[in-house]
């Protein structure tokens, strides 16, 4: 008995999915839905749904050059490259973080990441670039 339920449940639905949409909207009409207040509250969760998606996404790109800023930080101050490690210098100096370090070789990659996070990563990427020799 539940299968045959279940089947004229599945045969109800699909015949609404298969309907004409004005028929279906009469149809919920006829059953005291409000379709106007169902639509806006349809576009504001999908306004919201959007937002969070873009917010995931921008965090996610923020976050890969994070780490690819930290690692060629970690590169340039274990080849020894001038400018930056200058320019790390710099910014602990202007920012003044609580590092705790005699050399700049033992900074881990968090303290890296601590001390640059808030400044233009696409900057200090191109920076970093600039600075690495050329592959041929």
């Amino acid at each position: 008995m539940d299968k045959l339920k279940e089947r004229i449940n599945k045969g109800i639905t699909e015949n609404y999915l298969n309907s004409d949409i004005n028929d279906i909207r009469e149809s919920l009409s006829e059953y005291g839905v409000d379709l106007e207040k169902n639509s806006k509250r349809q576009n504001k969760l999908i306004k919201q749904l959007k937002f969070k998606l873009r917010s995931s996404l921008n965090e996610e790109k923020y976050d890969a050059l994070l780490n690819r800023a930290t690692k060629s930080f970690q590169d340039a101050i274990g080849r020894g490259l001038e400018k930056p490690v200058a320019y790390l210098n710099s910014l602990i100096r202007e920012n003044r973080v609580r590092v705790q370090y005699n050399n700049l070789e033992k900074l881990s990659a968090d303290e890296i990441r601590e001390i640059i996070k808030d400044q233009n990563l696409i900057e200090i990427i191109e920076l970093l670039e600039s600075e690495q020799p050329r592959k041929k």
